[in-house]
């Protein structure tokens, strides 16, 4: 199973490495939730390792997008990136022209929860799909046993469960008649709803939309071991950790005696999603016992 970082800046290519990452994961201009664009004008750099290259396109694509998606899967090819993540089937669509169906990997979210879909896709000769985040560890092991593409999972980090192309916090202080100068990618909001008082989801606004996330970052360090039977690609989400944040989480999963280090650290704000958590219950539904 490959260990997937998003890269910030290639002056941590040498780190990244030492600390036993695989693929290194390129936010491009049709990248959401952007961490750096930077390693994408220097790719030479990356190439020049042994580590495997993704493209991420992520964004939801109009019609305003396809110049664009064309550009980028021209250098896709060009440069022969590994694999092209993306959440909008344009993508597949369009990567078609250019052969590179083969290095999509379909990673939508909440779609991919059921054990067809990778039969399904294995017929468009796509690359892999990414698990969704929203179904439990033994619905995902399911999927292990109708494996018909590579198979992934962002398995760390904070995970996002809402994409509007909508500016919702531009649109809200719009509306409360508050002037703001700083609400494109600032990664200070929190919503608090009303039925969980006691949580507070990052809410974050870039050229692309608004983006949810949820109130705890996941972590899978337990399940590692049984993920690895079935994943080809394991993601450890960046957006809104610190740098020494994400690399100690990296370390930890290649070498699990780090584990209780980073977890006296930093496991305040970390949970296990829905991995013993089914997700049928109604907002709201009240325990009867």
């Amino acid at each position: 199973m490959r260990i997937v970082a998003r890269i910030k800046n290639t002056s941590e290519t040498k780190k990244l490495i030492n600390l036993g990452v695989d693929v290194f994961l390129v936010d491009t201009p049709l990248a959401v939730r952007k961490v750096s664009l930077e390693p994408f004008n220097n790719l030479n750099i990356l190439k020049n390792t042994d580590k495997q290259i993704y493209f991420l396109m992520n964004k939801m694509i109009h019609e305003e997008d396809l110049s664009d998606l064309r550009d980028l899967l021209e250098i896709a090819k060009k440069e022969e990136v590994d694999g092209i993540v993306c959440g909008d089937m344009s993508v597949l669509v369009m990567a078609k022209e250019f052969n590179l169906e083969s290095k999509v990997i379909y990673q939508p979210g909440t779609m991919n929860t059921n054990s067809f879909d990778s039969e399904f896709f294995s017929r468009e000769n796509i690359k892999g799909l990414t698990i969704s985040k929203e179904i439990t560890l033994e619905e995902i092991k399911k999927i292990f046993k109708n494996k018909f593409t590579e198979l992934s999972l962002i398995g760390h980090g904070f995970i996002d469960m809402f994409y509007s192309k909508r500016m919702l916090l531009s649109n809200y202080y719009i509306y409360k008649e508050f002037k703001l100068n700083n609400i494109k990618n600032n990664d200070g909001y929190r919503l608090k709803e009303e039925m969980r008082p006691d949580s507070y989801y990052p809410i974050f606004e870039d050229e692309s939309g608004t983006h949810v996330f949820r109130d705890k970052a996941l972590e899978s360090f337990a399940e590692f071991n049984e993920l690895k039977t079935g994943l080809d690609d394991f993601f450890i989400e960046r957006i809104f950790l610190e740098d020494e944040e994400y690399f100690d989480s990296i370390k930890a999963y290649k070498n699990p005696e780090f584990i209780p280090v980073f977890l006296s650290k930093y496991q305040s704000h970390y949970n296990k999603g829905f991995y013993y958590q089914y997700t049928e219950k109604i907002k709201g539904e009240l325990d009867e016992n």
